[in-house]
């Protein structure tokens, strides 16, 4: 009789114990099992064009961003691949506005922000489109995937501001990291705020170094694409004086651009490079000087009228400069921990991101928080809320957000969106899934079941004594 007790109760146990183990875990959104994202895998695919028959496309999937493919005239490529991909991540050596057709006739644009590295994403998995590059269009790569989460190079950049939180105007690429050290990664990458870069010139003729620059600014965390204008070509000539970079670019024309950035994005906050250049760069200096007189210039919509009819005039609440000796904060980067790259401090974050322009490692090998370039180091140069309390060192002290920009509604609009739908599931989960054992949450369902399996057991007990003790 004990021995057939014994039995029946290890019987209960193990078949407890054993449905506890297997039942499957049910997240809050009411998907069973794994919720880790499915993977995008990259696909191989075959090109072609009737225009150039026998032409070779390999250097569109060299992996060699110094290599690529310059069409003699307007051309239509056509790809083709055996498994099914949602989207396309293509790299150029400059600026081209492109057109992709998909077997539909959905027709998607490329290029209209002036992106070298851009994703776009399709409605539906194809195997099969076909792109138009303009003449001269000079592509460096281009990468098929197929649907779930891109890998983490793949950059799937936002078009610039509609209004931002903090611009930061940079001189060259490179200039971001090195003079104002861990503002990006801290406002853009750890605090999420709408951060715009503006470079003054570009290096249409080191297009290397777009890929530098776009590479370190998507490790910060920036996903609004930047501003790299074509109007203000870098040349060395411009690094001997103020003088001589305001005859190269006009020192007028770049006082309009400024001027123009201003209204654009009217920014809540603005920082800008040293009054000295850092260590006396002409072009530095020109960027520093207009800026300033553009402080001064923005609300007369009778100066630069046009960009002041298209975008309107709002306020700056606050611009620093690097170095500016009055009104100054000490921001220490190094002591700003950043849960949103795995603890690393936002100096750390400076250096890596700079050590993504390789080209320049040569001449400026690091980013300092020390010497006389040191980029804790930023004076309030410009205020329309108050100076700063000493001692706060914060470049947003006092800044009024109470005026929600379009890009701040639309990410609570998501947002709001977002807890609906997850509520939602919730609700609807809530009705299964609402009781947690042995750290897994198990449906109502499967606890029923459980009950029941258990009560069975039970009554086989009972019946097992009964027939023992007829016996």
């Amino acid at each position: 009789m004990k021995k057939i007790l014994s039995f029946a109760a290890v019987f209960c146990v193990v078949l407890a114990a054993s449905f506890f183990a297997c039942t499957p875990v049910v997240s809050a959104s009411g998907n069973m099992g794994n919720d880790m994202p499915k993977k995008a895998e990259q696909v191989t695919f075959k090109v072609s064009c009737d225009a150039l028959p026998g032409a070779r496309f390999s250097n569109l999937m060299d992996n060699y961003f110094q290599s690529y493919f310059e069409p003699k005239e307007d051309v239509r490529l056509n790809f083709s691949m055996t498994d099914p991909v949602s989207g396309i991540y293509c790299v150029f050596e400059l600026p081209c506005q492109w057109t992709l057709t998909l077997p539909d006739g959905t027709v998607k644009q490329g290029g209209e922000y002036g992106a070298v590295h851009e994703y776009t994403a399709f409605d539906a998995p194809v195997t099969g489109f076909d792109i138009d590059f303009p003449q001269g269009c000079r592509i460096t790569e281009i990468y098929a995937f197929t649907d779930g989460k891109l890998p983490d190079w793949v950059q799937e950049w936002e078009p610039p501001c509609e209004r931002a939180d903090l611009m930061v105007m940079s001189t060259h690429a490179d200039d971001e990291f090195l003079w104002f050290g861990g503002a990006i990664p801290y406002y853009a990458g750890e605090l999420g705020y709408k951060v715009q870069i503006v470079y003054l010139t570009n290096h249409s003729g080191e297009t290397y170094r777009n890929h530098e620059l776009l590479n370190g600014l998507w490790m910060a965390g920036v996903r609004n694409y930047p501003i790299i204008t074509d109007k203000f070509k870098d040349t060395i000539l411009t690094r001997e004086s103020e003088e001589v970079a305001a005859q190269i670019f006009g020192r007028d024309n770049v006082r309009e651009f400024q001027v123009e950035m201003l209204r654009r994005f009217q920014p809540k906050v603005i920082l800008g490079q040293a009054i000295n250049g850092e260590y006396g760069h002409g072009a530095h200096i020109l960027n520093v000087t207009t800026l300033l007189d553009a402080l001064n210039l923005y609300e007369d919509p009778s100066v630069f009228p046009d960009s002041a009819q298209k975008y309107g005039i709002k306020k700056v609440q606050k611009c620093y400069l690097h170095l500016w000796p009055e009104n100054q904060i000490n921001v220490v980067w190094s002591e700003k921990k950043l849960e949103k790259f795995g603890g690393k401090n936002a100096f750390q974050m400076a250096v890596a991101c700079y050590e993504c322009h390789l080209s320049q490692l040569k001449w400026y090998n690091e980013v300092r928080e020390w010497g006389k370039c040191d980029c804790r180091k930023f004076g309030l140069v410009y205020t329309n809320v108050g100076y700063d309390t000493p001692g706060v060192n914060d470049m947003f002290e006092h800044v009024d957000w109470t005026e929600e920009t379009p890009d701040e509604a639309q990410v609570e609009e998501e947002t709001e969106n977002t807890q609906v739908v997850s509520a939602t599931d919730a609700a609807v989960s809530a009705s299964d899934s609402v009781f947690s054992v042995f750290g897994k949450e198990i449906s109502k369902p499967d606890i029923c079941f459980a009950l029941i399996a258990v009560l069975l057991s039970l009554i086989s007990i009972i019946y097992v004594i009964w027939m023992e003790r007829r016996e």
